[in-house]
């Protein structure tokens, strides 16, 4: 599916997100995200197709402009399923924040969002599963009860298929909608591989998308504050600590990586990263996501799609789409 692109609408956009009740009718008449390919963005996306080429890596990759307008998108492999590591801990604060009456958040340090979020603790994060699944009525699991807000609310596709870290109040809890079976298989170098917790990098930077325009879409309070919290809380950094995106654009950059060691999984050493990346006014999403390649290869790659930001930024066409279409 290499070099496969969609674009999205502000309506479509909205329903995703499940706010097209919440919002007025007429905000949704503003600009449309861009839905041709121009030259530049088409050199960028060739490019980056031969760097990932023979490489174990899936990436999504977009610019968000100062209007909120998506104005390239280029994915390669994007849907294919990859080992999704800690990289899903980023929507735990929008979970938390949503599901948790305001007076009540509990986000500063040492608690278990922080340390889930900032220092990604794998205890900490089945704590705060746990936690907000008893605020949510319903006899689902706090797997379940996580991945619907992901599927329903964030709009992915995927979702966790258990979080049994040691002395974690998630273990033994599975989600049978996203067990590893046959159908539902990572694929390596053409070897398909059973794990557990699998999302695309379409997925994240899907996430992603909504975490960086929904404080523009919304117009429910409530939301733009757990929206504005989570983008607060993921811009933190762990001292001492920089993720593969970190280490290649240190500024500007707010997300959250994830890292299996070789011997966690027979496919290899996972390492992934997504975020958001700040240039001026504008917004670019980047979902990296590869297995059986080690940190050195990934930050290579992360460093040439830093390099095409720069190509973008200083050879982007003005704020009119192709066709004159405002």
């Amino acid at each position: 599916m290499s070099g496969m692109r969609r674009y999205w609408t502000r309506r479509q956009f909205l329903k995703t997100l499940g706010l097209a009740a919440l919002v007025s009718p007429l905000r949704l008449q503003g600009p449309n995200d861009w839905d041709d390919e121009t030259p530049l963005a088409q050199s960028i996306r060739e490019y980056l197709e031969t760097v990932l080429d023979g490489r174990r890596m899936t990436l999504d990759f977009r610019r968000i402009n100062g209007d909120f307008n998506q104005e390239f998108h280029i994915q390669i492999r994007a849907y294919d399923l990859y080992p999704v590591a800690s990289c899903f801990k980023a929507w735990l604060p929008l979970y938390y924040y949503l599901n948790t009456a305001r007076d009540a958040w509990e986000d500063g340090e040492n608690t278990p969002l922080y340390n889930a979020v900032v220092f990604s603790s794998n205890v900490d994060t089945g704590i705060v599963l746990a936690e907000v699944a008893r605020r949510i009525t319903g006899e689902a699991n706090p797997i379940e009860k996580f991945n619907t807000f992901l599927r329903r609310r964030v709009g992915m596709a995927n979702g966790l298929y258990s979080w049994d870290w040691p002395n974690a109040p998630t273990v033994g809890f599975v989600d049978a909608r996203f067990e590893p079976t046959p159908d539902r298989v990572v694929t390596v170098d053409e070897e398909p591989y059973l794990v557990d917790n699998a999302f695309s990098a379409n997925d994240l930077a899907h996430g992603y998308n909504v975490l960086a325009r929904g404080p523009h879409f919304a117009r429910w309070e409530r939301l733009w504050g757990a929206l504005d919290a989570s983008l607060r809380l993921l811009a933190i950094r762990a001292p001492g600590y920089q993720s593969p995106i970190e280490a290649v654009y240190p500024d500007g950059y707010l997300g959250k990586d994830g890292i299996l060691p070789t011997g966690d999984l027979p496919l290899g050493r996972v390492v992934n990263d997504a975020g958001i990346l700040r240039v001026g006014d504008a917004q670019y999403i980047v979902a990296l996501m590869a297995a059986g390649e080690n940190e050195l290869s990934v930050r290579e790659v992360l460093t040439e799609i830093v390099a095409m930001i720069d190509v973008y930024e200083r050879g982007r066409p003005s704020l009119t789409p192709p066709g004159g279409r405002p």
